[in-house]
């Protein structure tokens, strides 16, 4: 794999994962869905619990870390329609995996795989069905009704 000085090892080493899971779907070894839910999986846990760090934010998603904060609380985790998410802006499926081949190709994709978000689980749901519908990347937040309000 290419030495690029600004590629770290975590991300080499997801990439070379995705590179060999890839090949394995392509040979027929391993199941699109298996290699799908393992990529996704990786792409997920990178957000966890760092929802207050995404810079990008829906105006919703800003109202609810300041009125909690206003409060001295944290927003919830879970369960309410106020509970941040880390919204993954690009799909990932069966032909991405068909599409990136090597290592250094993986590492780019992932990047841009990486692109989240802030939004609200109330917003998520509106997000969710935009994406059942195969809109993907910027044009489903417009689709959603979703104004940001830093990170542009």
């Amino acid at each position: 794999m290419s030495n690029t000085p600004d590629v770290s090892d975590r991300d080499r080493r997801a990439a070379a994962l995705a590179s060999h899971l890839a090949k394995g779907v392509r040979d027929g070894d391993v199941a699109a869905a298996d290699a799908l839910r393992v990529l996704r999986h990786e792409l997920r846990r990178r957000n966890t619990n760092s929802k207050l760090r995404i810079e990008r934010r829906s105006k919703a998603a800003q109202q609810v870390i300041d009125d909690y904060a206003s409060r001295g609380e944290s927003p919830p985790k879970n369960g309410s329609p106020d509970a941040l998410h880390a919204d993954h802006c690009h799909e990932i499926n069966t032909e991405t995996l068909q599409q990136f081949v090597s290592p250094e190709q993986w590492i780019v994709e992932l990047d841009r795989l990486r692109e989240v978000v802030c939004v609200t689980a109330a917003e998520n749901y509106r997000l969710m069905s935009a994406e059942k519908s195969g809109l993907w990347g910027h044009e489903k937040y417009e689709r959603a009704g979703i104004e940001f309000v830093s990170g542009n």
